[in-house]
């Protein structure tokens, strides 16, 4: 269990420009840290590598204390045992897959070192490339050759800042479900910056969400990202539906695919996959339409029934959280809820167009 509790100001000018001030647990799995650019995710992480030292805090992992201000203590960079993926791969061009991987592995001799960094090569599905520079790799063999080199100091911990932001659609998916893999394999916490709701949905056993420098709520990521409970946690992960499920009929002729969402189902646009294939669906609040009654008549594919869980005001706009088998946001206008007399516990039906849901890479 890795424990933070850290404040750290940011000053420009001799003013303060931004304060972390944060406390929150991380337990075994994959941990995500998700929120706006200038939330403070890649700071937390660099402070508990000890890239950056708090102002003030705590922070622990298994028991062994890596940061405390009251006790001075601040255990330096290379002795905490902290595996780090930067944005930026930071392979060494002048050597191979196979040397940089090497590179970190403190084994006594160099018939070790290739041994131990040929098992993590191989781990990651990579082995095949152990001969070759940076520059003949593509992208997703350059980012499993990083997760090798950050595994090769055998670490009590991996932190991951937006590792596969730079790789194509179909390679990010696939890298995030070896890395769900990798992380069950390894048995020690991952801790996973993301911007994207979708790969904190598809990774994440919790999401710790933050915006300025705080934190708004923990949980688990369908159900914080999906149903946030106050305005701060609204703005914090924005207008879309991040809905995870599976694909259970479609119809080429129509034009339609059938998604098992666990509590209902949804009309999407036709995708061509095998049944039962997962899928990650994004739905915007502002393309769901609200009804107190059931609409005999529509264009609309999907409509689905459900009741009110939460409200969030938002000025000029209402925030409705609905469950509907799956818990979705819908944005309305204040005066809209008011005319249709909504709040929690009040039934209702939602109206979704297939074309409004969108297969997210």
């Amino acid at each position: 269990m890795l424990s933070v509790k850290i404040q750290n100001s940011f000053k420009a000018n001799n003013r303060n420009t931004f304060t972390l001030d944060c406390s929150f647990e991380v337990p075994q799995g994959i941990t995500v840290l998700f929120g706006p650019s200038g939330s403070g995710k890649t700071t937390i992480l660099r402070s508990i590598a000890g890239i950056v030292q708090p102002d003030a805090g705590r922070i622990e992992l298994a028991g062994r204390v890596y940061f405390d201000s009251g006790k001075k203590v601040n255990v330096p960079i290379q002795s905490r045992k902290v595996g780090f993926v930067f944005q930026d791969y930071l392979l060494f061009p002048h050597l191979s897959a196979l040397q940089n991987v090497a590179y970190g592995i403190r084994s006594s001799t160099p018939k070790a070192r290739r041994e131990r960094a040929l098992h993590l090569l191989n781990l990651l599905g990579i082995d095949y490339a152990a001969e070759r520079r940076p520059q003949q790799l593509s992208g997703g063999e350059q980012q499993r050759v990083t997760l090798a080199r950050a595994l090769a100091s055998d670490p009590v911990i991996l932190l991951l800042d937006e590792p596969m932001s730079a790789l194509d659609g179909d390679t990010r998916v696939r890298l995030l479900g070896e890395l769900v893999e990798l992380q069950r394999k390894s048995q020690i916490p991952f801790v996973y910056v993301t911007h994207s709701p979708a790969d904190a949905v598809r990774v994440g056993d919790t999401i710790i969400l933050l915006r300025a420098g705080r934190v708004v709520e923990v949980g688990k990521p369908a159900e914080v990202l999906n149903a946030p409970r106050n305005v701060e946690a609204s703005r914090a992960v924005g207008n879309e539906n991040i809905l995870v499920g599976t694909v259970k009929d479609q119809n080429e002729r129509e034009g339609v695919t059938v998604v098992e969402l666990g509590g209902c189902q949804l009309v999407i646009p036709y995708q061509a996959l095998p049944i039962a294939t997962p899928v990650t669906i994004g739905l915007r609040s502002d393309d769901i339409i609200i009804s107190r009654d059931p609409v005999a008549r529509t264009s609309a594919r999907n409509l689905l029934e459900g009741t009110i869980r939460h409200v969030v005001q938002e000025g000029q706009a209402v925030l409705i959280v609905a469950d509907c088998g799956t818990a979705l946001k819908i944005r309305i206008t204040a005066q809209a809820f008011q005319t249709l007399g909504l709040q929690p516990g009040v039934k209702v039906y939602l109206l979704i167009k297939a074309s409004s849901c969108v297969v997210l890479p």
